[in-house]
């Protein structure tokens, strides 16, 4: 089974990273989403919670060139959730630019209030960390 434990080390650089750019320190904590005060989990939400980050590791498309369809309805409930929690900024950060390209196009003129966004800086380890995760899902799914 693909170590996707591996995938923290990689966010937590990321909220790190991203930390320094909005001059906050981001923490992953519960938000308060709707109005019945029911609280779900994000990746990074800045100290004062006025920003909210969810990473995104998934890959493109399936080794038989389909859209990854479970991975896109995945992430439009962490939209969902993400638009009913109170935050002056809400962002995804993407760790594979055709997944964002992907997802993109199909939520265009859905989700509302969150900006998506490419990660491209990542170093060299955590690129290839990501490589071999991606890779090790991929070869599980080809098996299964």
């Amino acid at each position: 089974m693909a170590d996707t434990s591996k995938l923290n080390e990689i966010t937590k650089y990321i909220l790190e990273e991203l930390g320094k750019e909005f001059d906050t320190k981001f923490i992953q904590k519960k938000v308060k989403v709707g109005s019945k005060g029911v609280e779900r989990k994000f990746s990074g939400v800045s100290v004062d919670s006025k920003i909210i980050v969810q990473i995104c590791h998934h890959s493109g498309r399936t080794k038989g060139g389909s859209l990854p369809v479970g991975k896109i309805h995945g992430l439009y409930a962490k939209c969902y959730l993400m638009e009913k929690a109170k935050a002056e900024k809400k962002f995804i950060y993407f760790t594979n630019k055709q997944f964002y390209q992907i997802f993109t196009r199909e939520s265009e003129g859905i989700i509302e209030g969150i900006e998506l966004k490419v990660y491209e800086e990542l170093p060299l380890k955590y690129q290839e960390i990501l490589n071999e995760v991606i890779k090790g899902a991929s070869d599980e799914m080809a098996i299964g």
